[in-house]
């Protein structure tokens, strides 16, 4: 910049003082950092009035050098906001910057500035924070940002969703709801240096558990590409809020998890989809085409498969099949990153892929107890988290660190690439065992409880060769370890062990079951009910996939197994952990219900009365695994004479 461009600068700052009735434009909100690549930068901002957006940018913080780039109109049919694209950069170079409204300098020194990308490829050092759910309004975020701030070598910031709460797909609203969270100080200031980019999960794309039926969402979609400067949005012909960017040879996959969303609850009939299929398509084709050796894949909603409704776990078979086919294809160095459910959580899914979920920046907190697969579990204060890559030595260096407001740094892990490639097992933490009655478990009396630190003289097995109590996660467990020489006279499960002398009507039963059966589409474990002999009871099939014979409730009456199931998943979700299943069983309405983990929402349901009496019994089909803490609660009968 010449001296007599800065003296410009000067004047425009003296005239906008001296002359109070001219009505000039400025900056109601921003500047906000975008995408910053290698050769680009994006910068949005939010003017009081119709303006034409430019910036001065050089590399002097004086910007003594700076060139002057034009920009679009800011109009009020947008509300005055957008974002202004720089191009002619050098990678890995610092630049400062200024905004302009109509030609008019619009900041003052000192000036803002950023670093651009490494060229693609080139191995690199980055920190990058990651975080979800800001909160209703801007000040239950602002600890959160106010501690951000403080750390000024962050090179991005990704928010994943929640990133306010319109609950709304009316511009006006979410405008608001934008602009109130972008005017907190701390915001202002952490992303006026840092490149920040963005991806919508439900509350800021339409209401609560929103999906691609939502009134409006492309109003919604019309909104997030004014508000966002990300690289792109969705692919040509494909709209959408997905895209992918590189920082060196670190590689980052924005996934649009909520414009081509099927409902949660609707029924998989094989097209119920999360991302719909050109998405996948696009993801599975930059995954196989990248030499990234780092690469984050981020979705608002959790991928883990312990979830809520609102999760990937109400997408089991495209859940499955993607990490199958990550397996298949040998992809490595894959990290998932999630939002959404207000706590912070790390997990190792299936043993091979790491997810971690990030927040809440500042909604209030739902701590959860340990889940299955899970190795890190926070659940207390506004919460964000920072990766520190280093892939600039032979091996790249990933550390994890999590940030709570007012307290900075809780927790920092070191992560080898054996550990995310899933070649190396990360220790997960305890899941709490239930050893009593939980309130609302059941509204009928306590029958029996068993917990085998006695063994199992309760039980009759079909075969006493194939069932022993043994030692395994600190306690007894009735453990099934091998095929059982049963053969029963009809096509039905061969490995049972039934509860003597205990006959009830209605009931509820509950137990912990872990498979160890190698991983297989019909791997399964079994819970018998009405049984009143080898040829009539009942019998839960948990199965991995679901088909007419495997995940289904099924009666034996002196014919092979037939299923009665009126509702079921896509599959049970077995892994290498414990989990908790319930039977509730009411006779006078026929009711079947079966509950996996989640004791509100059913996976199966039946209405059959065929049998209103009967023993209870666990066991497989054909597998492996261990039963524990089994609880029983019913009415009590006497088995009728025959």
């Amino acid at each position: 910049m010449t001296s007599t461009l800065r003296c410009s600068l000067g004047l425009f700052v003296v005239l906008s003082l001296c002359l109070p009735h001219v009505q000039a434009a400025h900056l109601d909100l921003g500047p906000m950092l975008g995408h910053v690549g290698s050769n680009d930068a994006r910068i949005w901002v939010k003017a009081s009035e119709a303006s034409r957006l430019g910036v001065w940018i050089g590399q002097e913080a004086d910007l003594a050098d700076a060139r002057r780039v034009e920009g679009p109109m800011l109009d009020k049919t947008e509300d005055c906001n957008g974002h202004i694209r720089v191009d002619g950069l050098k990678p890995s170079t610092r630049y400062h910057y200024a905004m302009l409204l109509d030609g008019k300098p619009v900041m003052s020194a000192p000036y803002p500035s950023f670093q651009t990308a490494p060229p693609d490829g080139v191995s690199t050092h980055l920190r990058f924070a990651f975080g979800s759910c800001v909160g209703h309004r801007s000040s239950l975020a602002a600890a959160a940002w106010g501690q951000m701030a403080t750390d000024t070598s962050l090179g991005m910031l990704l928010m994943l969703g929640d990133n306010h709460y319109a609950d709304s797909t009316d511009p006006a609203i979410q405008r608001a709801a934008y602009y109130d969270h972008r005017s907190v100080a701390g915001f202002r200031d952490v992303t006026g240096r840092t490149p920040t980019l963005g991806i919508w999960d439900d509350h800021d794309f339409g209401p609560n558990n929103s999906d691609r039926t939502a009134e409006g969402r492309m109003e919604s979609l019309a909104t997030f590409q004014s508000m966002w400067a990300n690289p792109s949005y969705g692919e040509p012909g494909h709209p959408g809020i997905y895209h992918h960017f590189q920082h060196g040879d670190i590689a980052f996959f924005m996934l649009d998890d909520r414009f081509y969303r099927s409902p949660n609850r609707s029924e998989d009939r094989g097209d119920k989809t999360m991302l719909g299929e050109r998405q996948w398509a696009w993801l599975k084709a930059g995954l196989k085409q990248s030499t990234a050796k780092l690469k984050f894949i981020a979705s608002g909603s959790e991928w883990q498969k312990n979830g809520h409704v609102d999760s990937w776990t109400s997408f089991r078979r495209e859940q499955r099949a993607f990490f199958e086919w990550i397996d298949q294809e040998g992809i490595e160095g894959v990290i998932l990153l999630s939002g959404d459910r207000h706590f912070t959580g790390g997990y190792q899914i299936n043993q091979r892929v790491m997810e971690i979920t990030s927040g809440p920046l500042g909604s209030n907190n739902y701590p959860t107890p340990n889940l299955p697969e899970m190795f890190l579990n926070h659940g207390v204060g506004k919460l964000y988290c920072v990766f520190d890559v280093d892939t600039r030595s032979e091996v790249p260096q990933v550390i994890l660190e999590v940030h709570r407001a007012g307290e900075g740094l809780i927790d920092r892990r070191d992560f080898t690439m054996d550990e995310i490639n899933g070649k190396a097992r990360l220790a997960t933490l305890p899941v709490p065992k239930v050893s009593q009655q939980l309130p609302h478990e059941s509204d009928l009396p306590l029958v029996h409880r068993e917990d085998f630190e006695k063994g199992a003289e309760a039980w009759i097995p079909t075969d006493s060769d194939a069932w022993r109590t043994m030692d395994a996660d600190g306690s007894k467990v009735y453990s099934l370890h091998r095929q059982s020489v049963y053969r029963p006279r009809h096509r039905s499960p061969v490995n049972i062990s039934r509860l003597k002398d205990v006959v009830v009507g209605d009931f509820d039963l509950m137990a912990r079951v872990l498979t160890t059966q190698r991983d297989y589409g019909h791997r399964d474990m079994c819970l018998f009910f009405g049984w009143q002999d080898p040829e009539h009871f009942y019998y839960v099939h948990l199965g991995q996939e679901m088909d007419d014979h495997a995940n289904q409730i099924f009666i034996v009456k002196e014919a092979p197994r037939s299923k009665i199931s009126e509702h079921t998943t896509e599959g049970t979700p077995w892994d290498a952990q414990w989990h908790t299943v319930k039977i509730s069983r009411r006779v006078a309405s026929g009711s079947i219900l079966v509950f996996w983990d989640d004791m509100e929402t059913p996976v199966m349901t039946a209405t059959d009365r065929t049998f209103g009496w009967g023993q209870i019994g666990l066991g497989s089909f054909d597998d492996t695994g261990f039963w524990d803490d089994v609880r029983l609660y019913g009415e009590v009968m006497e088995a009728p004479m025959p």
